[in-house]
């Protein structure tokens, strides 16, 4: 169910520990999860599962310079809000909802890319319309309609951070309730959940299975043809870099530092040259050939247009030069 509003009033971002990014697609990481409180995507939730919330109500279109109403009304943007996002890198990534107090859904792989909203990382400006956060991962988990609701609505208290990891307080019908999510890597496509009621305490694994693939915005980038250039301008703009290193370190993905032109372990216990084909086959269908040391669906496929993704192939391949030089 997508509710609509015709303005955005804020944004809460929190790092833990860290400083405030202003880069569009920002990540946390399993002990410093990122929290952001802002209108969020709806990726298909039933309607009965936001019951308490309400549609904003049209509004006029208004002329700050003239002072008064003019003819016509704004349009609506579908969103939801009252929503809070919590990345632990591509481990986990879910939404709470402070209305209905209760997670409403969960992905993998990433993030959220907030380039509509906060345009280009230098000196940025968010689209005029439908500035609402894209999903980047793939979506396992999405709330189900309760079997009773309660004409009164829940009442959110807030949350704080223990040991990293958010903890929401919230009642319902006069019961206190404190939850808990954490990554679980212990499944694929999983996470762990603690719900405190009084002195009683509930642990489950949910564990889902890809119900849609997301990469983020797409964008419009604008270069004549594809070069070096162009791929690092493509790599910065998908968000590569928060999992892909570029320098040998180690990162949420393998880096791609002296990749192209070399053997790559695979976690089935193959090894795969990696040239043009497997990167374009990573690219696309990040499943298809899971590297050694690195858990399945923590990419999502990125449909790029032909001419980033080769782009893209000469960036990569510019970072191994031995290989490149022969």
């Amino acid at each position: 169910m997508m509710f609509r509003l015709f303005w955005v009033i804020g944004l809460a971002t929190t790092l833990l520990g860290q400083p405030l990014s202003y880069d569009p697609n920002p990540m946390g990481s399993i002990k410093q999860p990122l929290i952001l409180r802002t209108y969020l995507p709806d990726p298909g939730l039933e309607p009965a599962v936001l019951a308490h919330h309400h549609r904003a109500s049209k509004s006029p279109k208004y002329s700050p310079r003239e002072g008064n109403d003019l003819p016509g009304e704004y349009e609506m943007i579908q969103t939801i809000p009252a929503g809070i996002a919590v990345n632990h890198g591509p481990a986990l990534s879910y939404v709470f909802d402070t209305t209905e107090c209760r997670l409403l859904y969960a992905w993998q792989g990433g993030f959220l890319d907030m380039f509509p909203y906060w345009g280009e990382q230098d000196g940025g400006r968010r689209r005029s319309f439908d500035y609402v956060p894209r999903l980047v991962g793939n979506l396992f988990h999405l709330a189900e309609p309760l079997e009773r609701t309660s004409p009164q609505p829940p009442r959110f208290l807030g949350y704080d951070i223990r040991e990293g990891v958010p903890t929401f307080h919230y009642q319902k019908n006069k019961i206190s309730y404190q939850l808990r999510i954490e990554p679980d890597d212990s499944r694929p496509l999983s996470f762990q959940q603690i719900l405190t009621t009084g002195d009683q305490v509930e642990v489950s694994i949910v564990t889902g299975e890809i119900l849609s693939q997301h990469s983020g915005f797409e964008r419009e980038l604008k270069f004549k043809e594809a070069n070096v250039d162009a791929g690092e301008q493509v790599f910065l703009a998908y968000g590569c870099i928060a999992c892909h290193s570029t320098d040998g370190s180690r990162g949420h993905g393998p880096t791609l530092a002296e990749l192209y032109g070399n053997t790559r372990q695979l976690a089935n216990g193959e090894s795969v040259l990696v040239d043009e084909s497997y990167l374009r086959e990573s690219i696309l269908t990040p499943n298809a050939k899971t590297a050694a040391g690195f858990p399945p669906n923590y990419m999502p496929p990125y449909q790029m247009k032909e001419k980033e993704l080769q782009a893209l192939l000469l960036f990569i391949q510019s970072l191994s030069p031995a290989a490149t030089s022969e």
